[in-house]
């Protein structure tokens, strides 16, 4: 079990979960993703639709495998991009062929380039204008890649949505995919070659409060939950979330930021549908082949050296939620900007 797990949570188990899926959820398989190949077509017991399961194994390609061609130049100076097979696999699931997928923390813009490589339509709201930009040029990238496709990039601040996008959206939203940020710097890229060890590309941008990216554990979870909220009125009825989100460890200890995002989902009026492991590990031979940052390296052997008995993350939390449906969609109180 994953080591931030704690009572109450209904994580997956480990290898092979078989989840119940919620009534009316559809069991879709794209045979061109990675992830949905690398999944068995046949339950333990025989059945001949694939169940739900709960381990997504998006690791099976590496990164750098993954996002070859699909974005434009710089796109790598992002310091935390979702996995374009994580994406995928998420859109090819909990939205239908020309749905409309919203990525209120849009960072680089894998989500709108995965959506519209998926043949939906897409959208993104970003605070920082560099990656903003840089979004823009990928949704733009992608869609010549696909032959067409609708998308819209939005500079703003998504604590204060939905006023940020066009009146038209609202209720109209299939599906919410969309990972937080994780403090001030993150993994970001190293060098080595001409001299000592350096660290770039580790930080969203410039020291800004208004930025969640710059707030500690409660100031995000309570940024995600303005953002859920207002979210709430774009979503149509039985639109589903998904974030992904991995344990936060800083300064040694590790925070549970996947417990404390799911929680303040459902105070915004979010049902919660399954809470799933995306595994960034290969399977290879009933093995597990790790992929790392160099940073995530040096930062466990450091901590297992100086005694805390640390493991190597390999995984990320995916938790899936759906708005109400019929009249019992509506937002909690004071949920969003209008």
């Amino acid at each position: 079990m994953p080591e931030h797990a704690k009572p109450g949570h209904s994580l997956g188990p480990v290898g092979w979960g078989y989840s119940t899926l919620v009534s009316g959820l559809p069991l879709r398989r794209d045979e061109g993703c990675p992830v949905c190949r690398a999944m068995p077509l046949r339950d333990p017991h025989g059945a001949h639709t694939p169940a739900g399961l709960s381990v997504w194994p998006a690791g099976q390609r590496s990164p750098a495998t993954q996002r070859r061609g699909l974005f434009v130049p710089g796109s790598g100076t992002h310091p935390a991009r979702m996995l374009p097979d994580l994406a995928r696999h998420a859109i090819h699931t909990f939205s239908p062929h020309r749905g409309i997928v919203l990525d209120p923390l849009v960072g680089s813009g894998t989500t709108l380039v995965a959506a519209l490589l998926a043949g939906r339509d897409a959208v993104g709201v970003e605070y920082e204008p560099h990656w903003a930009d840089l979004a823009r040029a990928n949704a733009a990238h992608a869609a010549r890649q696909a032959g067409g496709g609708t998308w819209l990039v939005q500079r703003g601040d998504a604590t204060r949505l939905p006023a940020r996008l066009p009146r038209l959206l609202r209720g109209r939203v299939d599906l919410i995919l969309t990972s937080p940020p994780y403090g001030r710097t993150m993994h970001g890229r190293v060098e080595h070659r001409r001299g000592p060890l350096t660290r770039f590309a580790n930080r969203y941008g410039p020291p800004d409060p208004a930025s969640l990216a710059h707030r500690g554990l409660a100031g995000i979870a309570a940024g995600m939950r303005s953002v859920l909220a207002g979210s709430m009125m774009l979503l149509r009825p039985g639109g589903f979330v998904v974030i992904t989100v991995r344990p936060w460890r800083r300064d040694g200890v590790l925070h549970d930021l996947p417990g404390a995002l799911a929680q303040v989902a459902i105070e915004v009026g979010l049902q919660p549908v399954q809470q799933c492991v995306a595994l960034l590990a290969a399977i290879r031979d009933g093995h597990l082949l790790a992929r790392h940052s160099f940073h995530q390296l040096t930062v466990t052997r450091a901590s297992r050296a100086a005694g805390t008995p640390v493991l190597l993350p390999q995984h990320e939390d995916v938790l899936v939620l759906r708005a109400p449906t019929g009249r019992d969609h509506s937002p909690a109180p004071g949920a969003g900007a209008r």
